[in-house]
């Protein structure tokens, strides 16, 4: 597999985004992460580094192989509701933030979101499927009374319907699909696909240099946001070039068979090789 990640503050004072990428010692599992604090409260810088270090204790736990993936997803979204979480604080006084979360494994790939931050999941470059956003704009969209192209710039696009730390209980909503060679993940804040869709996030994920592209597409969100513009974070995922799930089973198989066969036919040769 090939991961990347890339951050920019865009025109605000403060980066509230955080994104965090662990990979399996085999490198054949992978917890991806995108935070996205909450400006208009207190410390949303602080609540999305929260999200982030829970994720990576829940990872170093199960020493990134989760019995139950879609549960150990599950626990990331409540322990940082349950740390974040006050009952007691001012209206506006609440850290938050959004999260959406995707696990891995040799076969199979399973993901969470609460808030705006997004999954985007291709095949190529042939848009699967997304998250629905749990905003005031996302529900306009499902009601027909505005288009998905609207959504960017719509006045109440920054009303958030569920967030960490500022509502309780929290929503948060699940998603699993199978491994194909051509299987791509992107993780993203607001602040991204706000300024790039999903053709162009396609496109350059398709780059040789996943890294630079990924670095590259974070620069030209921001570049279009301009001196307003959000806190970009994405994180991205895809197949090895020219290697699937089957194969690589497949060959950590077989290639200590063949070794083995070589060894004997080479020991064969020996006792068999007439002698003058």
């Amino acid at each position: 597999m090939e991961t990347a990640v890339a951050k920019e503050i865009g025109g605000r004072r403060e980066q509230q985004d955080a994104v965090g990428v662990w990979a399996s010692p085999d490198a054949r599992c992978a917890l991806l992460v995108v935070a996205d604090g909450m400006g208009g409260h207190a410390d949303g810088a602080q609540a999305a580094r929260m999200a982030i270090a829970t994720a990576e204790r829940l990872w170093n736990d199960c020493d990134g192989r989760p019995e139950d993936p879609a549960a150990l997803l599950e626990r990331l979204f409540h322990e940082t509701q349950a740390a974040l979480y006050n009952p007691e604080a001012a209206p506006g006084e609440q850290p938050g933030t959004t999260l959406v979360a995707l696990y891995v494994g040799p076969e199979r790939a399973w993901w969470a979101h609460c808030g705006d931050s997004r999954l985007y999941h291709f095949e190529g470059e042939r848009l699967i499927t997304r998250t629905r956003d749990h905003t005031r704009v996302q529900a306009l969209v499902d009601a027909g009374e505005i288009g998905e192209e609207d959504m960017a710039t719509h006045p109440e696009q920054n009303q958030l319907l569920q967030a960490l730390g500022v509502v309780d209980p929290v929503r948060v909503d699940h998603g699993e699909t199978p491994l194909t060679p051509d299987s791509r993940f992107l993780l993203c804040s607001d602040g991204y696909w706000e300024q790039l869709g999903p053709d162009e996030s396609a496109r350059w994920m398709r780059q040789p240099d996943l890294r630079a592209a990924c670095t590259q597409a974070a620069g030209h969100a921001a570049q279009r946001g301009g001196a307003h513009g959000d806190n970009v974070a994405i994180a991205v995922w895809r197949a090895h070039r020219g290697t699937t799930p089957e194969r690589h089973h497949l060959r950590a198989a077989i290639r200590p068979a063949l070794l083995a066969g070589l060894l004997l036919l080479a020991v064969l040769t020996i006792l068999l090789w007439p002698l003058d």
